[in-house]
């Protein structure tokens, strides 16, 4: 698998590995794409809200005449409360930092977002409303979206395709559903940790119990419902 195959797909990616798989190494490949930016605890160089928001734009003086008409629109597709700006950004709650970290990004306008393990110290409701607002993301401004995690249970509703890395190289990689479905053995030999839901619904299967693949409760609980009619 080349990573110029996996970048400028208009899809949610989550890359799972575990603890020295690897995965840094993989991700520092696609961090060096020119068309992606990466979104980690290293983006914050201002105190001002605002500043930051802009302070890639203008360090590299990119397309700052549209700088005003792009701004406000980032803005309010992660609906960073206007009252925010003028403040600093050590003063603001987390779920709003992560928000001015992603619009600061969002504003040079990459092909590409790396989110190298940064959404996962936030308590489930906060992260929860972060990936779906990463969801807008891919699907207002056509951005590919590549997640690193050390917890596939966080993403595992949200993502379209997985990257399993193992002994520093891509293990597996596609769709979420057709990677578990076809090679689940593989994966649990490996050590690596299979997504909750799926673990649920293999077993079910093994059982004789016909269920769809689904990747949240609420749609596993219809299917199941419509099974057992």
């Amino acid at each position: 698998m080349r990573i110029e195959n996996i970048l400028n797909t208009n899809k949610i990616i989550g890359v799972i590995g575990n603890s020295g798989s690897g995965k840094s190494s993989i991700i520092n490949k696609i961090k060096s794409d020119k068309k992606t930016g990466v979104i980690n605890s290293n983006v914050i160089k201002c105190d001002n809200v605002k500043d930051q928001i802009e302070y890639y734009v203008r360090e590299y003086n990119y397309r700052l005449k549209e700088l005003q008409d792009r701004e406000n629109e980032i803005i309010t597709m992660l609906e960073i409360e206007e009252e925010i700006l003028d403040r600093s950004v050590y003063s603001i709650s987390e779920s709003e930092l992560y928000k001015v970290m992603i619009a600061s990004i969002m504003l040079c306008n990459p092909d590409n977002l790396v989110f190298d393990e940064v959404l996962f110290s936030l308590d489930y409701k906060t992260k929860t409303k972060l990936l779906k607002l990463l969801m807008k993301l891919k699907k207002f401004f056509n951005k590919t979206i590549i997640i690193v995690c050390p917890n596939i249970d966080d993403i595992y509703e949200f993502i379209d395709d997985i990257m399993i890395i193992d002994e520093g190289q891509i293990l597996l990689y596609g769709n979420k559903y057709n990677i578990y479905n076809d090679n689940y053995d593989l994966i649990k030999e490996k050590n690596i940790r299979i997504p909750t839901i799926v673990e649920f619904i293999k077993q079910m299967r093994d059982k004789g119990i016909k269920l769809d693949n689904v990747d949240n409760i609420n749609e596993l609980i219809k299917t199941i419902y419509r099974e057992m009619r």
